[in-house]
């Protein structure tokens, strides 16, 4: 037998049904052809299906026969499943309907199984594997069991979520997607049937039923609320029995506790008067106290408990001694735990059969919130962003932020450095529109604030990206202080009550940041220096993009650049969240093939504009760049960025070209950092610090530094080794200078190499070792 024959059939007619009305071909991943499902219809207008299917003789010979390939057997539409790993699939019953549905939905890759109904257990569902999979049944018996049968088939698999679509009542008998639409029924109807698709899980009948009690539980649980059954024996034999109220309807729904087994608790659904259910998985280390702390965070989240004292003891009792079957994983900050992303309110991923939630003790006041439409999203934001290329950073680096971990990158930050009113903040307000928004300055933060609670900021967007605005909100030494902490993801080591250590918080994220200033500047400003690695970590990036327009390039028929930026800005207000929860869904669906795409789609940025020879702090900018493009090129790969398929690695190349440009080239930073310093200090003071040795000087030199002398070479400028490395050099490695200075042959060794040479001065009775520079380092000035 043959799987995957070279060519197809010569002839597709049937001995004796004639030629086939139609015909699909079921084709491997790479598009070659499987076998063919040819239907027939006779002249009384019966239908019959055959399968043609290439075999192999005895003698080695092919030959087409009118029979099915033995199971397991491919899926039809395999081929477009395997070329768009992304895309939401839809299982429909037959290839007819297959065909009708990819019309239909276009962004999602519709499949089938191959034989009818009846044989979805003899396909091949391998390649659901972190698949999310949407099933429409026909409007049939048959087609509901089908249904049923594929979703625990997918689940099995290793899809990332199995979701039915309910087809309603009132839809003719045995309706399917290739009937007409039913009369009354809009296209808009149909796409809005899948998606309300019902979640399946082949637990769910167990997650639907009421928690195990202990024996002799006083409590019920209605649409009322929670009630305790009370005895009270008012006289001998005489026994009072009544329900008294704790309070509106509360669910313990699951227990919790972390990785290592520690840190119990209990996540509770609070049914509010609304109807609105809000859930919080509560430590229950929470209930060692009065149970003032829960009870507030309760209240906060709609729960109305009765004033009662014994009403509130009862609340205690309830929580506490709950039986609910289902468990979960709890975590204490965001972001990914293995191969699950977990936000407040929601957790993305395979959580290997039990659910992981973030458990805090106090309710949190995150802006990981949604409003309005993904499509609206894109229209109103993201598309304007298209050729410009500081806005389409932004976005990009906003869905760089949770591929960090997947990359196995660092964090860091970007800071866009420019004048007042040009549209810094715009891009903040675009980019933080991706994750989230709600606050009063939407998603972003201010710099003063970021700076005063750093670690509960940092452990907050864990694996997300932070936007922090206006750094001259904070003086220079915290802008150096908070840049290095947040990309080094680590916060301060605390002493517990009992002197024991606490562990430090951790994190990891990207940063997006604002200001007149750069980093450098601004430590300068309160009269430090900014070290490479500070700088290496939070990129200086010119804001203003060349074009007489601020951050813009095109305005996209707007009449300003200020109407397009206040259009960004009301429309970041009113349509937020839902490009990162998409982003998400996506990138947990199947980890292994995200790692590989995101390490190819760096590799091709780093060959197009980091070479080889690059500079370690160099490569390590460019790798992060790298990341930006990558993961704007996901998005757009997604459909989730309405972008052409080069503008993420368009924009993310002019920025890093500004970057480097500024930077002055692929050298290491410390070296031109200590070059600059001694070029600055020899500008600065001059005659006031470094004597002639020609005699030629009419006033004494107060805290001498040196000499300078016309030497064989042109002027030279001698150094006193002491003041080179503690005025010159602090804060610097003083030998690392010097190397840089021999290499760039603007240091004059001795005879034997090193670094200083034995000279005779002018007030000196003996010979002394000085540092001897050339007069080239004061560049194209040459003057004192």
């Amino acid at each position: 037998m043959i799987l995957a024959p070279d060519t197809a059939p010569d002839s597709f007619r049937h001995p004796h049904l004639g030629e086939p009305d139609q015909i699909w071909c079921y084709r491997d991943k790479h598009g070659k052809p499987f076998f063919y499902v040819c239907r027939f219809v006779s002249e009384n207008g019966g239908k019959n299906i055959r399968p043609l299917s290439c075999w192999q003789d005895k003698t080695g010979k092919h030959q087409w026969e009118w029979k099915h390939l033995p199971a397991p057997r491919p899926l039809y539409g395999l081929y477009s499943l395997a070329w768009n790993p992304y895309a939401p699939v839809l299982v429909v019953e037959g290839e007819k309907t297959a065909d009708a549905a990819q019309q239909l939905f276009p962004e999602m890759v519709v499949v089938t199984s191959p034989c009818g109904s009846d044989a979805a257990e003899k396909a091949i569902w391998d390649p659901f594997k972190g698949r999310d999979v949407f099933i429409w049944p026909d409007h049939d018996q048959p087609g509901r069991e089908y249904a049923d049968a594929v979703a625990e088939i997918a689940l099995a698999a290793g899809a990332n979520s199995v979701r039915i679509v309910e087809v309603p009542d009132e839809f003719p008998e045995k309706w399917d997607l290739a009937d007409e639409l039913p009369v009354g029924v809009t296209g808009s109807r149909i796409f809005q049937l899948v998606k309300e698709a019902h979640p399946f899980s082949k637990d769910q009948t167990k997650k639907d039923l009421p928690p195990v009690s202990p024996p002799d539980w006083p409590f019920r649980v209605d649409e009322q609320g929670v009630f305790k059954k009370v005895e009270t024996t008012k006289a001998p034999g005489e026994t009072k029995v009544e329900w008294i109220k704790v309070c509106s309807r509360l669910d313990v729904v699951a227990r919790t506790r972390d990785s290592g087994g520690k840190s119990w608790g209990r996540l509770l659904a609070v049914t509010t008067r609304e109807g609105q259910t809000n859930e919080w998985a509560m430590p229950m280390e929470l209930l060692a106290g009065d149970g003032t702390a829960y009870r507030a965070e309760l209240l906060k989240l709609g729960l109305e408990i009765s004033p009662e004292t014994r009403a509130r003891y009862a609340l205690h009792e309830y929580i506490n001694d709950a039986s609910p079957q289902e468990w979960a994983r709890c975590v204490d900050r965001l972001g990914w735990h293995g191969q699950v992303f977990v936000l407040p309110n929601q957790t993305y991923g395979n959580g290997q059969d039990e659910r992981v939630l973030f458990q805090v003790d106090r309710v949190s006041d995150d802006l990981f919130r949604v409003k309005g439409e993904l499509e609206e999203w894109k229209e109103q934001i993201a598309k304007l962003c298209a050729g410009n290329s500081r806005l389409a950073f932004a976005v990009s680096a906003a869905f760089a932020a949770p591929l960090l971990h997947p990359a196995s990158l660092e964090g860091g930050g970007f800071h866009l450095r420019g004048g007042s009113s040009i549209g810094k903040t715009t891009a903040l307000q675009v980019a933080g529109s991706v994750w989230g928004g709600g606050g009063v300055n939407g998603y972003c933060q201010s710099w003063r604030a970021t700076s005063n609670g750093l670690e509960a900021v940092g452990v907050a967007h864990c694996d997300t990206l932070l936007c922090l605005d206006e750094m001259s909100q904070i003086n220079g030494q915290d802008a150096g202080q908070t840049a290095y902490m947040l990309s080094n993801g680590q916060g301060k080591s605390r002493a517990r009550k009992d002197g024991t250590g606490r562990p430090p918080a951790q994190w990891r994220l990207l940063f997006l940041s604002t200001g007149e200033l750069s980093l450098a500047d601004k430590v300068n400003e309160s009269g430090g220096r900014a070290s490479a690695g500070q700088e290496v970590r939070m990129v200086d990036i010119p804001a203003d993009a060349g074009a007489s327009l601020g951050i813009f390039e095109d305005l996209h028929d707007f009449d300003s650049p200020a109407a397009l930026a206040d259009h960004l800005r009301l429309n970041s207000i009113q349509n937020y969240g839902s490009p990162a929860r998409k982003f998400l869904e996506r990138i947990t669906t199947n980890p292994e093939h995200l790692t590989e795409q995101l390490r190819r789609a760096r590799q091709e940025f780093l060959d197009k504009h980091c070479p080889r020879t690059a500079d370690g702090q160099v490569t390590r900018v460019a790798n992060r760049f790298a990341l930006v493009a990558a993961a704007g090129c996901l998005a757009t790969a997604m459909g989730i960025l309405p972008w052409g398929g080069d503008e993420a690695l368009k924009s993310a190349g002019t920025c890093f070209t500004a970057w480097l440009n500024q930077r002055g080239g692929f050298g290491s930073l410390e070296e031109q950092a200590g070059i600059e310093a001694v070029r600055r200090f020899i500008q600065a003071h001059g005659k006031s610090r470094f004597q002639s040795c020609n005699g030629d000087y009419d006033r004494p030199i107060i805290n001498r530094a040196g000499f300078v002398r016309d030497g064989q070479q042109g002027r030279e400028y001698l150094i006193f080794p002491e003041t080179f490395r503690n005025e010159i050099c602090k804060g610097m490695d003083s030998k690392r200078v010097l190397d840089h200075l021999k290499d760039r042959g603007l240091l004059i060794p001795d005879s034997t190499g090193r670094p200083a040479r034995v000279v005779r001065l002018p007030s000196f009775d003996d010979p002394i070792r000085m540092y001897v520079l050339k007069n080239e380092i004061l560049g194209e000035s040459g003057d004192d």
